[in-house]
């Protein structure tokens, strides 16, 4: 091993140790002694470098919260001199074990490793705030597989990402199985931190109600604390998972009231601090993808509330919706694209359904909205989510009936409103059908049919614009805090 190149040297090392304890070997402390010289003569040590050796240090232990607090210990101070991104995500192997701790019986155990979360969250709040593209390829060099085998080799298997990441969305996982940035591994750092509170702080004992006031608090109090648009893209795309992966420590009963608190919390909160300051000039297509996940999010959230019958909840979430500034800044970024020769029409649209069916017309009509691989994936994960398993049918009927309509629909056009004012009442009654039975689907297909009809008899069609639902939007307070995601 060249100990002039610690990276190298960490993947031979990597092998050599997998096959060592393949053989039975039980003592590892050449390599313990090795890194910690390492460690110690790098300034700036790399994140896998630090894994490595916290592995071989933690596992000279039986699992403990006192060998946890040691973890987190060694991992807050050898990374001390790094980024605050990267701080915060060298703490990945550090939930790994908490979560295995969790679902202790003891008490006075689970109060430890209540103690220990508590101070990953306030740790994360401190260090969250100063996001920073530096040092963002740090874990690019090395297959993160590697580096789980290590983590979980007396598993009997050779380790896997969903393993290691337990209180992430599949979709997630995929994109750190592909190599991912500093920045979106302290996300998922700090999405897994807020899970693991949330779950540690159920009461089976106590009422329904109050355990969900609670748990509300403590998640608004959480998420308002991370400030950090990596930790909501990784919340929001765990959000969009049919399950929440919290089940093996919940039980669906309460995996189903968690989802609901979590709802409520990304719906009440403020977003403003998504914003285009100088530091994040290199994040607008992140920042965008981040509007995009959470408008998804949010016609869950309502569709959620609908199927539950609590219509009180469901307005109160597209309330929240049309006080948001992330609905026009989504507007913004759409229509200020520079497409020669085509403008788009803005829409007022009082629903997350409608915005979204806007979104997904002027993809069709070339513009780049879904872009990037995680809006594509985004898209995908919600057609496949939404409209197959809480509206069978429904968007197929909807696609055809977009497509059926002229090209140049959302251009701006010369006609008058009189054509418009025919197509106005059945976009209406689309925008409103949201419910999963086939009597919504036929009144569906009735409307289109009726308006394919109408639509006949306009004297232009290819000047007929498209005219969404009426809203009342709260258009000034809501650009006093908007901006344009500008495309790089």
């Amino acid at each position: 091993m060249n100990p002039n190149h610690p990276m190298l040297m960490l993947k031979e090392s990597i092998t050599r140790f997998l096959a060592q304890h393949r053989t039975g070997a039980t003592d590892f402390a050449d390599f313990t002694s090795i890194f910690s010289r390492t460690l110690h003569a790098t300034p700036d040590p790399p994140i896998p470098l630090l894994w490595f050796y916290a592995a071989l240090q933690f596992r000279q232990h039986p699992p403990s919260s006192a060998a946890a607090r040691d973890l987190f210990h060694l991992l807050a101070s050898c990374s001390a001199a790094r980024a605050s991104s990267a701080r915060i995500a060298a703490l990945a192997p550090l939930l790994f074990v908490l979560h295995r701790l969790a679902p202790a019986e003891s008490p006075n155990a689970k109060s430890e490793v209540e103690g220990l979360v508590e101070g990953v969250v306030s740790y994360c709040s401190i260090f969250c705030a100063k996001e920073s593209c530096d040092d963002d390829a740090d874990v690019a060099g090395l297959d993160f597989a590697d580096l789980i085998r290590v983590w979980m080799v007396d598993d009997g298997g050779e380790g896997c990402v969903e393993g290691f990441f337990p209180l992430v969305g599949e979709g997630v996982r995929k994109g750190i199985e592909r190599g991912c940035e500093v920045g979106v591994l302290a996300g998922v750092v700090m999405c897994e931190a807020l899970l693991l509170k949330l779950c540690l702080a159920f009461d089976n004992g106590a009422p329904r109600a109050e355990q969900e006031k609670k748990l509300m608090a403590s998640a608004v109090q959480t998420i308002t604390g991370f400030r950090s648009f990596r930790f909501l893209d990784t919340l929001f795309r765990t959000m969009l998972e049919p399950v929440l992966p919290v089940t093996s420590l919940l039980g669906s009963e309460n995996e189903l009231l968690l989802k609901e608190v979590l709802y409520n919390s990304v719906m009440t909160i403020e977003h403003s601090f998504i914003n285009p300051q100088a530091e994040f000039s290199l994040y607008a297509n992140s920042l965008k993808d981040v509007a995009i996940t959470w408008l998804f999010v949010a016609e869950l959230a309502v569709q959620s509330a609908r199927e539950k019958g609590d219509q009180g909840k469901a307005m109160s979430f597209i309330n929240a919706f049309c006080r948001s500034c992330i609905p026009i800044q989504l507007i913004n970024w759409v229509t200020n694209q520079n497409c020669v020769g085509r403008n788009i029409s803005r829409p007022n649209v009082s629903t997350p359904i409608a915005l979204i069916k806007w979104l997904l017309v002027v993809q069709e009509q070339g513009f780049a909205v879904f872009a990037s691989e995680t809006a594509k994936q985004i898209n995908f994960m919600f057609k496949a989510n939404f409209f197959t398993s809480r509206t069978e049918c429904l968007f197929p009927v909807i696609k055809h009936f977009f497509n059926n309509l002229d090209k140049n629909l959302l251009l701006n056009s010369r006609n008058g409103e009189d054509g418009a004012d025919k197509l106005d009442c059945d976009v209406e009654m689309l925008d409103t059908v949201d419910t999963v039975n086939s009597p919504a689907a036929d009144s569906l297909r009735t409307v289109i049919h009726g308006t394919r009809k109408r639509k006949e008899g306009i004297e232009d069609d290819t000047k007929t614009q498209l005219k969404y639902m009426r809203c009342q939007f709260h258009e000034n307070s809501v650009r006093e805090n908007s901006f344009i995601f500008r495309q790089q």
